[in-house]
């Protein structure tokens, strides 16, 4: 398979859907005719298509050319390469959605129970769409321990052990990262996950937070992104590598130091455990304890500090 099909289709697929979209949003503010907007709509969904096609060539092409590494080398499509088909497979989830997911974004409107559901879960279906059909199934990662390891039992205890230290390290930096940003006059937006604790289903919110992120996202980062990066670059690139990844796709200024500690910190219980179980029993104990208070507080079993007067 040659080389150039994959980034020529996704370079011309992000040109032509960036562009008419552009032209799209001025052709609907009516400040110059521009024609039809739905013309240009279509035209980016077109884009967007040949984008998704091009990830897709270049990341068969690459599972082709490396299929003969030996078995202890990572031979799948290159990590930056998976999470950019995360990305845009999450991104074509919500595009019909996307009123939901501006109600989320905002606080204003409202919100559909199947809109809000898809816009919250998007992104996991997409880690784990990838993780399978790019990394699992094709055997890039051969020769991994079982995802519960020799000791499912005490890997599960020990995560849920590290989730509550964890949680508390994590909301002190996010507490004190507020802090700094505050005294240095910069706004702290709501997050769109704080959005959701108070918009969504709490059933909703259990379910994408506690059960399905910290399956999909330690199956991706830990999983995939850490063993790749650990055969091909070494124990400090897969540390740093895949917590700086797990903290930028959260796209949020407040919580990237937060996460990028947690980030290092599941990935030092899998490492020790040997098993995908402790991380994530550590990763839904964090969730867990911060939708347990939200929730709470949203139905007024608590009191928020400010409201307490703590």
């Amino acid at each position: 398979m040659p080389v150039w099909p994959g980034p020529v289709l996704a370079v011309a697929g992000a040109l032509i859907a960036f562009v008419a979209l552009g032209a799209g949003a001025v052709a609907a503010s009516g400040r110059y005719d521009l024609g039809d907007p739905v013309l240009y709509l279509w035209l980016s969904l077109v884009g967007a298509a040949l984008f998704v096609a091009g990830l897709v060539y270049a990341s068969v092409r690459q599972l082709r050319v490396r299929r003969h590494l030996p078995p202890e080398r990572y031979r799948g499509p290159s990590v930056v390469l998976l999470v950019l088909l995360v990305l845009v497979g999450a991104t074509l989830l919500i595009a019909p959605f996307t009123a939901d997911a501006a109600v989320l974004e905002t606080g204003v409107g409202e919100l559909s129970l199947f809109g809000g559901f898809v816009v919250l879960v998007a992104t996991q279906v997409a880690l784990l769409a990838v993780s399978w059909f790019g990394v699992f199934a094709p055997g890039a990662l051969s020769g991994l321990p079982s995802l519960p390891g020799r000791a499912p039992g005490r890997a599960l205890l020990t995560g849920a052990g590290w989730g509550i230290v964890a949680w508390l390290v994590s909301s002190l930096v996010a507490a004190a990262v507020v802090w700094a940003l505050e005294r240095a006059g910069v706004s702290v937006p709501v997050q769109t996950a704080e959005r959701a604790l108070e918009l969504v289903e709490p059933w909703l919110v259990v379910f994408a937070f506690v059960l399905l992120a910290p399956i999909a996202e330690e199956l991706f980062f830990r999983g995939v992104v850490f063993n790749a990066w650990l055969r091909e670059r070494g124990r400090t690139w897969a540390y740093v590598g895949s917590a700086l990844l797990f903290a930028v796709i959260h796209l949020s200024v407040v919580t990237v130091l937060p996460i990028f500690l947690l980030g290092l910190g599941l990935a030092w219980v899998y490492r020790r455990t040997g098993s995908l179980l402790a991380p994530m029993a550590m990763h839904a104990t964090v969730n867990g304890i911060s939708v347990a208070i939200s929730l709470l507080v949203r139905f007024d079993v608590i009191m928020p500090p400010a409201v307490a007067g703590w």
